[in-house]
């Protein structure tokens, strides 16, 4: 059985651009993990700040993001005079990879498209292709469909355990931020349906669609999509009470359970 060997990218500096804390520290994590020196940005306006100040070999870019987003801030980058840096490889992370959507990042002057939520050989496969680095045969029949996620009444942490490589602190951390930062964001979505300000809505599903993800939430994964579709669009507004009720609901059982599995 072939190895992927993780680190045979040799060190790189990475710059990860994401608003969301808890995906900031899986990506980090897993990035840091193969030998990388990784830094954050939270919006894109802070990303092309450091892409004017430092040397990166490659961007993770996140799309929606307050201030400035990802698509915003790939085009600035690529109007910088610096050759090299206006040449940087960017990646467009996100769950929004219909048609129109990757035309979009790719007229901005996005290199390529990774969709969440992503395993580790499909972050490192395409990160490879962008710095030169091919993965074998062999270590191609081994990537996993990303479409086959495990099935669990409430919530998976499979991935987590996956990138925290064996470190239980980390996947305690995790398990933290997901109890200290949710109850708020529920607390939030409940008020926009209640006042019927359905793209708030839709920004606060986009913003729960990657912790779902992340924790295996699997049975709200295609309702929480519906949100973030629905508010974004301004339509169907009258299902969406239903559906928040839903996503809140399962969110706060989930935290119930998670409580109770680490005794906090």
């Amino acid at each position: 059985m072939t190895v992927i060997d993780y680190k045979s990218m040799g060190k790189r500096k990475i710059l990860l651009v994401e608003d969301v804390v808890m995906n900031q520290d899986l990506a980090c994590r897993l990035l840091q993990g193969w030998g990388m020196e990784v830094d954050v940005a939270s919006n894109g306006r802070e990303a092309v700040e450091k892409v004017s100040e430092n040397s990166y070999d490659i961007v993770l870019m996140d799309i929606q993001m307050p201030e400035m987003d990802g698509v915003e801030a790939t085009r600035v980058i690529r109007k910088m005079p610096d050759y090299v840096k206006a040449g940087l490889p960017i990646i467009a992370v996100t769950a929004n990879t219909l048609k129109t959507d990757k035309e979009l990042y790719i007229s901005a002057g996005m290199n390529d498209i990774l969709a969440k939520p992503f395993t580790e050989e499909g972050l490192f496969r395409i990160m490879g292709s962008q710095l030169g680095v091919q993965i074998n045969s062999e270590m191609e029949k081994m990537l996993p469909n990303e479409n086959n996620q495990p099935n669990t009444p409430l919530y998976d942490l499979t991935m987590v355990r996956s990138v925290s490589g064996g470190d239980e602190s980390f996947v305690l951390k995790m398990v933290d931020l997901f109890l200290t930062t949710i109850p708020q964001s529920l607390v939030e979505m409940r008020q926009q349906c209640t006042a019927m300000d359905w793209i708030a809505v839709g920004k606060s599903a986009h913003k729960l669609k990657s912790t779902i993800d992340s924790l295996g939430i699997l049975y709200l994964k295609q309702d929480i999509r519906l949100l973030e579709k629905y508010g974004r669009n301004n339509e169907n507004v009258t299902l969406m009470p239903s559906l928040v009720d839903k996503v809140v609901d399962g969110m706060e059982a989930c935290i119930s359970r998670i409580k109770k599995d680490f005794k906090v």
